[in-house]
Protein backbone atom coordinates (compact mmCIF):
# COMPACT_ATOMS: atom_id res chain seq x y z
CA UNK A 1 0.00 0.00 0.00
CA UNK A 2 1.19 3.43 -1.01
CA UNK A 3 1.22 5.83 2.51
CA UNK A 4 0.66 9.35 3.00
CA UNK A 5 1.85 10.86 6.21
CA UNK A 6 0.33 14.74 7.16
CA UNK A 7 2.17 16.63 9.95
CA UNK A 8 1.78 20.19 10.60
CA UNK A 9 -0.65 22.95 12.27
CA UNK A 10 -3.66 25.31 11.67
CA UNK A 11 -1.47 27.99 12.24
CA UNK A 12 -2.97 31.09 11.82
CA UNK A 13 -5.91 33.60 10.62
CA UNK A 14 -5.83 36.50 8.79
CA UNK A 15 -7.93 39.50 7.68
CA UNK A 16 -10.97 38.72 10.00
CA UNK A 17 -12.75 42.02 11.06
CA UNK A 18 -13.52 39.54 14.65
CA UNK A 19 -11.05 39.10 17.11
CA UNK A 20 -11.52 36.58 18.91
CA UNK A 21 -11.65 33.03 16.66
CA UNK A 22 -11.18 29.43 17.08
CA UNK A 23 -11.14 26.97 14.31
CA UNK A 24 -13.12 23.34 13.68
CA UNK A 25 -11.00 21.40 11.31
CA UNK A 26 -11.72 18.08 9.30
CA UNK A 27 -10.21 15.81 7.00
CA UNK A 28 -12.53 13.83 4.06
CA UNK A 29 -11.09 10.92 1.98
CA UNK A 30 -12.97 8.77 -0.44
CA UNK A 31 -12.99 5.43 -0.96
CA UNK A 32 -9.69 3.73 -1.38
CA UNK A 33 -8.53 5.77 1.36
CA UNK A 34 -7.84 4.20 5.18
CA UNK A 35 -6.55 6.32 7.95
CA UNK A 36 -3.99 4.70 10.41
CA UNK A 37 -3.19 7.26 13.02
CA UNK A 38 -3.97 10.29 14.02
CA UNK A 39 -7.21 12.13 14.40
CA UNK A 40 -9.06 13.48 11.59
CA UNK A 41 -10.96 16.61 13.03
CA UNK A 42 -10.31 18.62 15.79
CA UNK A 43 -10.23 22.64 17.02
CA UNK A 44 -8.38 24.79 17.63
CA UNK A 45 -8.14 27.14 21.28
CA UNK A 46 -10.23 30.44 21.05
CA UNK A 47 -6.96 32.98 20.43
CA UNK A 48 -7.75 36.92 20.54
CA UNK A 49 -5.12 39.46 19.31
CA UNK A 50 -5.92 42.84 19.75
CA UNK A 51 -2.50 44.75 18.24
CA UNK A 52 -2.45 43.02 14.80
CA UNK A 53 -5.86 41.12 14.61
CA UNK A 54 -4.27 37.86 13.53
CA UNK A 55 -5.31 35.08 15.75
CA UNK A 56 -2.41 32.59 16.21
CA UNK A 57 -3.62 28.96 16.86
CA UNK A 58 -0.74 26.73 16.25
CA UNK A 59 -2.95 23.52 16.59
CA UNK A 60 -0.99 20.78 15.70
CA UNK A 61 -2.19 18.04 12.92
CA UNK A 62 -0.83 14.35 12.56
CA UNK A 63 -2.33 11.61 10.04
CA UNK A 64 -1.24 8.80 8.25
CA UNK A 65 -3.22 7.31 5.42
CA UNK A 66 -2.80 4.05 3.31
CA UNK A 67 -3.76 4.24 -0.32
CA UNK A 68 -4.00 2.06 -3.88
CA UNK A 69 -5.21 4.92 -5.57
CA UNK A 70 -5.11 8.85 -5.72
CA UNK A 71 -8.19 9.54 -6.46
CA UNK A 72 -10.45 11.04 -3.67
CA UNK A 73 -7.40 12.36 -2.10
CA UNK A 74 -7.48 14.27 1.56
CA UNK A 75 -9.56 17.28 1.57
CA UNK A 76 -9.16 20.05 4.38
CA UNK A 77 -12.36 21.55 6.04
CA UNK A 78 -12.22 24.58 8.13
CA UNK A 79 -14.97 25.86 10.08
CA UNK A 80 -13.89 29.65 11.33
CA UNK A 81 -16.06 30.65 14.77
CA UNK A 82 -15.98 33.75 17.29
CA UNK A 83 -16.95 35.50 20.53
CA UNK A 84 -18.88 38.16 19.95
CA UNK A 85 -18.96 41.09 22.93
CA UNK A 86 -22.30 39.26 24.52
CA UNK A 87 -19.83 35.88 24.79
CA UNK A 88 -21.94 34.10 22.50
CA UNK A 89 -20.24 31.38 19.98
CA UNK A 90 -20.99 32.67 16.62
CA UNK A 91 -20.43 30.90 13.01
CA UNK A 92 -18.01 32.66 10.88
CA UNK A 93 -16.68 31.18 7.28
CA UNK A 94 -16.50 27.68 5.48
CA UNK A 95 -12.92 26.90 4.00
CA UNK A 96 -11.55 24.04 1.65
CA UNK A 97 -8.31 23.13 0.91
CA UNK A 98 -6.62 20.03 -1.27
CA UNK A 99 -4.21 18.43 0.45
CA UNK A 100 -0.90 18.51 -1.81
CA UNK A 101 0.48 15.05 -2.23
CA UNK A 102 4.22 16.18 -3.19
CA UNK A 103 6.44 15.32 -0.02
CA UNK A 104 7.68 18.78 1.55
CA UNK A 105 7.09 21.44 3.34
CA UNK A 106 3.35 23.16 2.17
CA UNK A 107 2.14 26.59 3.77
CA UNK A 108 -2.03 26.81 2.38
CA UNK A 109 -3.65 30.02 2.21
CA UNK A 110 -7.02 28.30 2.67
CA UNK A 111 -9.65 31.68 1.90
CA UNK A 112 -13.23 31.24 3.53
CA UNK A 113 -16.49 32.40 3.30
CA UNK A 114 -19.81 32.33 4.20
CA UNK A 115 -23.16 31.98 2.69
CA UNK A 116 -25.61 34.85 2.23
CA UNK A 117 -28.89 34.65 1.97
CA UNK A 118 -31.74 37.43 1.38
CA UNK A 119 -31.84 40.49 2.83
CA UNK A 120 -33.93 39.42 5.88
CA UNK A 121 -31.03 36.43 6.48
CA UNK A 122 -28.46 39.43 6.04
CA UNK A 123 -30.66 41.69 8.44
CA UNK A 124 -30.54 38.97 10.99
CA UNK A 125 -27.10 38.29 10.34
CA UNK A 126 -26.15 42.30 11.13
CA UNK A 127 -27.94 42.79 13.94
CA UNK A 128 -28.32 39.41 15.67
CA UNK A 129 -25.64 37.49 14.53
CA UNK A 130 -27.71 34.70 12.96
CA UNK A 131 -25.22 33.77 10.10
CA UNK A 132 -26.44 30.94 7.65
CA UNK A 133 -24.66 27.77 8.13
CA UNK A 134 -25.34 25.33 5.89
CA UNK A 135 -27.13 21.40 7.65
CA UNK A 136 -23.75 19.54 6.34
CA UNK A 137 -20.70 21.10 5.94
CA UNK A 138 -19.31 18.02 4.07
CA UNK A 139 -21.24 18.68 1.09
CA UNK A 140 -18.47 21.06 0.82
CA UNK A 141 -15.85 18.57 -0.44
CA UNK A 142 -17.59 17.77 -3.79
CA UNK A 143 -16.91 21.00 -5.56
CA UNK A 144 -19.90 20.50 -7.97
CA UNK A 145 -22.66 21.40 -5.52
CA UNK A 146 -21.29 24.47 -4.51
CA UNK A 147 -21.52 26.54 -7.27
CA UNK A 148 -25.27 27.19 -6.89
CA UNK A 149 -24.54 29.06 -3.30
CA UNK A 150 -24.37 32.75 -2.84
CA UNK A 151 -21.26 33.86 -0.68
CA UNK A 152 -19.32 36.20 0.44
CA UNK A 153 -15.54 36.41 1.01
CA UNK A 154 -14.28 36.22 4.71
CA UNK A 155 -10.59 35.98 6.16
CA UNK A 156 -8.14 33.31 5.59
CA UNK A 157 -6.53 30.38 7.79
CA UNK A 158 -2.84 29.75 7.51
CA UNK A 159 -2.28 25.74 7.44
CA UNK A 160 1.40 24.58 7.41
CA UNK A 161 2.19 21.24 6.35
CA UNK A 162 5.00 18.54 6.33
CA UNK A 163 3.85 15.89 3.71
CA UNK A 164 5.45 12.04 3.60
CA UNK A 165 5.43 9.75 1.22
CA UNK A 166 5.71 6.09 0.93
CA UNK A 167 5.46 3.63 -1.86
CA UNK A 168 3.45 5.71 -4.44
CA UNK A 169 5.74 4.67 -7.06
CA UNK A 170 4.75 1.15 -6.49
CA UNK A 171 1.50 1.53 -6.95
CA UNK A 172 1.45 3.35 -9.78
CA UNK A 173 0.61 6.65 -7.99
CA UNK A 174 3.39 8.59 -9.78
CA UNK A 175 3.51 12.48 -8.21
Amino acid sequence: MAELHIIGKVSSARNFKQIRLFCKWSFYVGNGWKIISGHKEGQTQESCDFYINNPIWDHPIDLHYTTKTLQNSPKLLLQVFCRDNYERILFLSYGTCNIPLSPGSHILDCHTWKPVGNWKDRLQDKFLGKGLQLKSPSVLINTVDRFELLTQSMGTVIVHLHILTRNFDKFGCQL
